[in-house]
Formats: structure tokens, sequence, C-alpha cells
């Protein structure tokens, strides 16, 4: 004899069947960025905003400050106790974060790097071409000083592999375009908050025949920007910096031609592409090992360009 069921309670079960996704453990992904800059909060606004697309939980954790890695290892514990399925991380360092990751990737946590690469294996990495983006400041600064001028960098730290590859690729640009330019590389703006002016002010004092600056960093870039003001350099000194978006302080500096060049990236792709993958590879779906973001080369003759504008708050 067939069980004939009501046709109420066939379509409560089908309902059900639809939900099973749902009705399952919600997925975790776990992101943890470098540090608490507007940069990373970019970042970390578009990882959520993905993950409620999604339809994903996505825990964001980010240390005070860049130079705080031991604490980033301690969230990357922390995180892999929350449940994580997907980790998606900015290093702190390249090569110290490396051990606490492969231990949650070898627990089968899918792994997604991002901003900066990691040493060892690193299944994907998403970010900016920090060589190509360092290049395309080299060649701005380049255009703008003569065979025999000095230049500075404003570094910005040691253990960030991102800087460093874009002032080693700065650095580069520089030498092809001018083989006997003094280039001074001694000064780290540093990632304490509060002490990038203090670093700024020390390269113009230490190094006060310079003609032109490239600064590596957001945060010393702006720091820069306000260190020349106040020694009344702003303008006589061509001055490249590193940043995100564009926001009002930048814009001016373009305009009066306080900044020969704004090297944008973008952060918030950053962070949705991050999690993206970081959903692609949990369903077992292709995701390329390397992808890299747009970055803007901002000068005051692109300034009012559509794209550009739409980078202002």
């Amino acid at each position: 004899m067939k069980l004939r069921l009501p046709a109420w309670l066939l379509g409560a079960f089908a309902l059900i069947l639809a939900a099973a996704p749902a009705l399952r453990a919600q997925v975790k992904i776990g992101v943890l960025l470098k540090g608490s800059s507007d940069f990373w909060k970019a970042a970390a606004q578009g990882a959520v905003e993905a993950g409620r697309k999604a339809g994903v939980e996505v825990i964001v954790r980010m240390p005070v400050s860049e130079s705080d890695i031991d604490v980033q290892i301690g969230m990357v514990d922390s995180l892999g106790r929350q449940g994580i399925q997907a980790l998606i991380i900015a290093p702190c360092s390249t090569t110290r974060l490396a051990s606490p990751v492969a231990l949650l990737a070898a627990r089968g946590i899918r792994i997604v790097v991002i901003d900066t690469p990691l040493d060892g294996e690193m299944p994907v990495f998403i970010g900016t071409n920090h060589t190509d983006a360092g290049a395309a400041a080299g060649r701005l600064l380049a255009a703008a000083v003569r065979d025999h001028d000095e230049v500075s960098f404003l570094k910005h730290s040691r253990t960030s592999g991102a800087t460093t590859l874009r002032e080693v690729s700065a650095y580069g640009e520089l030498r092809r375009a001018h083989p006997d330019l003094v280039i001074n590389r001694d000064i780290y703006s540093g990632t304490e908050a509060g002490r990038e002016l203090e670093q700024a002010h020390l390269l113009l004092t230490l190094h006060p025949h310079t003609q032109g600056i490239l600064a590596s960093g957001t945060p010393g870039s702006l720091a820069m920007l306000q260190a020349l003001s106040e020694s009344h350099r702003a303008g006589s000194i061509k001055f490249v910096g590193f940043g995100f978006n564009l926001n009002p302080t930048v814009a001016h500096a373009l305009a009066t031609g306080t900044m020969l060049g704004w090297i944008a990236q973008l952060p918030d792709e950053i962070g949705r592409r991050g999690v993206n993958a970081a959903v692609a590879l949990l369903k077992n779906e292709p995701v390329p090992e390397v992808s890299f973001c747009d970055f803007l080369v901002i000068t005051r003759s692109n300034l009012r360009d559509r794209r550009v504008q739409a980078l202002m708050p």
C-alpha cells in the first residue's frame, strides 16, 4: 500500500530540502590584516561586503600596528580555534608568519594570502603588483630629476615585503634612467603611529640637498607632505608617494604641485577578491595562483578623470 502524503506536507519537505545548505553550520572565513590603519579598514570593509553577498560569516582581526608581528601570530592561532574553514591573511612578516599559517593549512583550512607574499607554499596570492607599482613611481620621479641630482627614499619598514618590492623596483628605474644619481635609502618612517613625521623631518635634515623624494608607504607619504609644508620646501622637492584611493589632502597637493604623483592602491578590491577566492576554494572551484588588483598613477594631469574622482570619499 502506497503512503500518500498531504500536499502541504510535501511542500514543507521541499522547503526543508531547499534550505538544507543554510541549515548546515555557516561557513566561517577568517580575515587577518596587518594593522588597523585606514587602508586595512577599507580592505576589511571590502571583505565583509563580499562575505555578506556570498552568505558566509567573515571574522576580521587586525593588530593595532603592522609591527605587532607576535600579536598577529597569536591571532592566527585564535582564528584557527574559532572553527574557520578558510583564512585570508596579509602577513606582517613574510617569514615569521609562514609556519603558523602552514599549520592551519595542514589542518585542511584553505589559505589565501593578500597584499604581501608569504614565504613557503602559497596556494593563492592576491594583491597589488608592488613591483610594477614601484617601477611606475620610479619612472615618474626619474622624469622629473636630472642626471646628477640627489634623491631620497623614505622607506616604510624593514619587515614589509610589499613596500620593499616597491622600493627595489623604483630604485632600479631611477638607476636605469640616471646612472649617476645620488640615492639615499637610509631612513624608515617605521610602523609606530606618530613617529612618521619625526622621520620625515629627519630625512630632510640629513639630506638637505635632495631634489626628489619617494615615500613607499601611506603613513610616510602623508607625513612627508606635512614635513615639506612645515619646512617650507613644498613644491621645491619633487615628491612621489604611495597610498590608497584618493583623499582631499592628496588631491590638493597634486593640484598645487606639492606632490608630483600618488600611486593609489584599491584596498577594498583586495579584501573583496580575497573573500571571493576563499569561497571558490571551499567549493573546490579553480582559483588562479596569483592575481593582481589595479593601482592608479595619479598626477595633476589626470586628477579630474572620472575614474580618479570616483576614488574620493
